[in-house]
């Protein structure tokens, strides 16, 4: 034997590559290298009589007469190449790039088929495929759009999403700095930007108004990060599209700044009628004393214990007056301040104030239960005052009303769990037949002018400081309106109003 010959029978048979010896006629093994004994955990022995069905797995496609006539198929084109799933001997599948070639040898041709197991790499491949085709799924479909940028924000690549939203294609958008398509916030130069994206991990929340070439105006919302992948590090950025959120947020920054003019354009309204009306009696009763004195310091004899009289009633008129000024002034000078810690007994009590004047000329008793202990919460006093004060003049209303018996109006505070009530009650029709809900709406009125716009400014008012309004029967008659506040330090409320009796 050739040293040649024996250094290709080494190779053989020390190759991780299996090799099978066929028979070209009959098809049987005739030999098998060690590799291929392994594979199938069979000894040389036990391969050679086998046939395909005992060796090959049951799958339809691997029947014993597709196999044979791959084999044939060598035979008659001299090679023939197949992915062929055997089966080992404890009965495992496994798949393998097979070749069969024809060998013409001394003793009669044969096909050697060389095979090597490549389960793993089809599992590799399948896995890796399902990866790709997510990733361009998702960059295709997601929601959220993908941009890739590179140190100094400039597009490297973009998903076609991501390029709709900025009103692009992606060929356009590459190589172009992010913030030339519209100004992020917080700029991207920003030290707060460099500091978070500083941190390998770290990542910062961006919002940027994009002019289109339509010159519409979006805005879009987005998550720029540091993703480190083979080494490197690349900044991510997934954006969507939040110009509807950011209209409503406008649009509701919008009514909340007309709902607080609203209602301190009320509130100037009432305290105005206030002083037009309540000043017009002590200063008509100054003028008549005023009239009298005069008179009789222009008789023969003055009377000094009359002139004294007269000027003590000028004097408490005018004191009167001064009182109704200053509770105005302290009011209204509370109309532009903002949310602070307050006493809410503090602001029933100046409310009831203005609440007596407007009862006590309709004949109406107004009687109070108010703890002496405080319940503060957050908010603005003049709002508040401005619901208590507008829920009170509509019980008065009703009361005035000749069916109403009771000329009494009931005003009391109390503590809820973690939040602070006030009620108010009269014993007026009370609301048969009217959902409770719908009063707060602003669908009820029971007046036959009202709109019924005072109980929405009332409720919008409330519900911003965290609380609710609801309208109840009163017993026995009438209606009972709790208004319930969250106390300063404590969640806002969730059942208390159903907790109230």
């Amino acid at each position: 034997m050739f040293p040649e010959r024996r250094d290709f029978e080494q190779m053989i048979l020390n190759t991780g590559t299996g090799i099978l010896i066929h028979e070209a006629g009959s098809k049987n093994i005739l030999w098998a290298n060690p590799a291929a004994c392994r594979m199938f955990g069979f000894t040389l022995e036990e391969l050679k009589p086998l046939k395909a069905h005992h060796m090959s797995s049951q799958e339809v496609q691997y029947r014993r007469e597709v196999g044979v006539a791959w084999l044939q198929s060598a035979v008659v084109h001299g090679s023939s190449r197949k992915q062929w799933k055997y089966r080992s001997k404890e009965g495992a599948d496994f798949l393998t790039d097979a070749r069969a070639t024809l060998v013409r040898c001394e003793d009669g041709p044969v096909v050697m088929v060389e095979f090597r197991n490549i389960s793993e790499e089809v599992e590799l491949q399948e896995e890796l495929s399902w990866v790709s085709e997510s990733l361009q799924r998702i960059m295709t479909h997601t929601a959220a759009g993908i941009v890739l940028l590179d140190n100094d924000n400039h597009i490297d690549d973009i998903s076609p999403l991501a390029a709709q939203l900025f009103g692009r294609t992606p060929a356009e958008l590459s190589g172009v700095h992010l913030e030339d398509l519209g100004r992020c916030e917080p700029r991207l130069t920003s030290e707060h930007v460099t500091e978070r994206l500083g941190n390998a991990s770290g990542s910062v929340s961006i919002q940027q108004e994009v002019i289109k070439d339509d010159e519409t105006t979006a805005w879009l919302a987005g998550e720029l990060e540091i993703v480190a992948h083979d080494g490197i590090q690349s900044r991510v950025l997934t954006v969507r599209d939040v110009t509807d959120r950011v209209e409503w947020e406008r649009k509701h920054a919008y009514q909340e700044a007309n709902l607080q003019y609203l209602s301190r354009y009320h509130a100037m309204g009432d305290m105005a009628m206030i002083l037009a009306h309540e000043l017009g009696q002590p200063l008509a009763a100054s003028t008549n004393y005023l009239s009298g004195l005069k008179a009789r310091l222009s008789a023969e004899t003055v009377d000094a214990r009359g002139l004294a009289y007269g000027i003590d009633q000028v004097d408490k008129q005018l004191r009167r007056a001064v009182d109704i000024v200053t509770s105005v002034k302290r009011y209204v000078r509370r109309i532009e301040s903002t949310t602070a810690l307050m006493d809410l007994n503090e602001t029933v009590e100046e409310s009831l104030y203005f609440v007596r004047l407007r009862a006590a000329e309709q004949g109406v008793r107004v009687y109070s239960a108010i703890p002496e202990r405080s319940f503060f919460i957050h908010g603005e006093s003049v709002l508040i005052g401005q619901v208590i004060i507008n829920l009170c003049v509509n019980a008065i209303d009703e009361i005035v009303r000749p069916t109403t018996e009771i000329k009494e109006l009931a005003v009391e505070t109390g503590q809820i769990d973690d939040n602070a009530y006030i009620c108010i009650r009269d014993q007026g029709r009370g609301m048969t037949g009217v959902p409770s809900d719908r009063l707060a709406s602003g669908v009820f009125s029971a007046k036959q002018d009202g709109s019924g716009i005072g109980l929405i400014i009332s409720e919008h008012i409330v519900e911003r400081h965290g609380g609710a309004i609801e309208y109840l029967q009163n017993e026995p008659r009438g209606t009972a309106v709790k208004v319930v506040l969250p106390l300063a330090e404590r969640p806002p409320i969730t059942a208390a109003l159903r907790d109230f009796e």
